[in-house]
């Protein structure tokens, strides 16, 4: 009995985490731009919030974050593809910067030999009338030099 609780606890957890997530992921290390690539298609009416919002606005930013790695060193700043709507946010009455659709990230990333890469891309989604708890996203990406 307390077996099958524990499951069902699991399974609850598992579609409620995935139910709020509002992003699907994939990423991949691009060896001839030396980059880690994160592409990340946003539910319609949902958005996240763009590395360049302040984190005192209240919103969470997106960010990513790497494991150490011998074989592969982080060589510059995330730099964001597209161009964030820039708006005053109504759930946080400041200045925000948001992505809707579509989230393009690429990360400068010096691969010395073939290599696992891990990292966590952590952020927050909202709509227009509320925000999700932020979530953070573990991820891999196979990397050859």
């Amino acid at each position: 009995m307390l077996r099958n609780l524990l499951l069902a606890l699991i399974v609850f957890l598992k579609f409620n985490f995935t139910a709020q997530n509002h992003v699907s992921w994939s990423f991949e290390y691009d060896n001839i731009m030396k980059k880690v690539l994160a592409y990340g298609r946003i539910d319609s009416t949902w958005h996240v919030y763009s590395s360049k919002t302040n984190v005192k606005s209240g919103a969470i930013p997106i960010s990513f974050s790497f494991e150490k790695n011998i074989d592969a060193v982080q060589k510059g700043k995330l730099e964001e593809d597209g161009i964030p709507v820039s708006l005053k946010d109504p759930i946080f009455n400041s200045q925000v910067y948001q992505f809707e659709n579509i989230y393009i990230a690429e990360i400068p990333y010096v691969v010395k030999k073939e290599t696992t890469i891990k990292g966590i891309v952590s952020y927050m989604v909202c709509d227009n009338s509320k925000c999700l708890t932020p979530i953070d996203v573990p991820f891999t990406v196979q990397a050859k030099p």
